[in-house]
Order: C-alpha cells, then structure tokens, then sequence
C-alpha cells in the first residue's frame, strides 16, 4: 500500500514534467551546421560565421580562431592544430585558413 501512493504520484507528475521542458525557439539544431563550402587556403579571405571546418587529408592545419582574431579584419594569431587525422571536425569559429597550412579538402561548415 506504501508503495502504491508514491507510484501514484509519479505517474500524476509525469506530464507536468513534459510540460515544464518546452521545446526551443528558433534553430533547435544550433550545434549542425546548415551549409558547407569548400575553403581556398589564403591568408586574406575572411570566413565569415562558420560553425567549424572539416579536413579531409591528414595534415597540420594553421587556422586563425575567431576568438584570436578581430571579425571585422579576421587579424590576429593562427594557431596551428597539428596531426589532425584525416575526416576530422574542427568545432572552431575559424576566421582564416592560412596560405602557409598543409592541410587539403578543406571544408567550411555554416
């Protein structure tokens, strides 16, 4: 009989629980990427926005984060990310692939 009353209240509380969890405005869906483009190696063309990169070839990939570099100009330090295996996601907001990178199949996720 004990056992009975808190089963109760369990299977009362339930929906209120969906209820308190609504679902988000907007883009539910903030960590997927909505488009992609291939990335031309340059240490001037500015990435505006993207989500991260995707590599296709193995390499070491010098980047400029957006966190390092002013948005407007996309200056600031590249960062080198070494032995980055080949299919890999790089969840950074990147400004730049620099020139100088040996990494190859560059691609840009929006």
């Amino acid at each position: 009989m004990r056992l009975l009353l808190p089963i109760a209240l369990l299977g009362m509380l339930l929906p209120t629980l969906g209820w308190a969890q609504s679902k988000p405005t907007g883009n539910p869906t903030l960590n997927q990427a909505l488009s992609a483009r291939a990335v031309t190696k340059s240490d001037s063309t500015i990435l505006p926005g993207t989500r991260g990169l995707y590599v296709g070839d193995s390499a070491a990939c010098a980047v400029a984060v957006v966190l390092q570099a002013d948005n407007a100009t996309g200056a600031g330090t590249a960062v080198t990310f070494a032995n980055v295996q080949p299919g890999s996601f790089l969840p950074l907001q990147v400004a730049k692939v620099m020139a100088a990178t040996t990494c190859t199949s560059v691609v840009a996720l929006y």
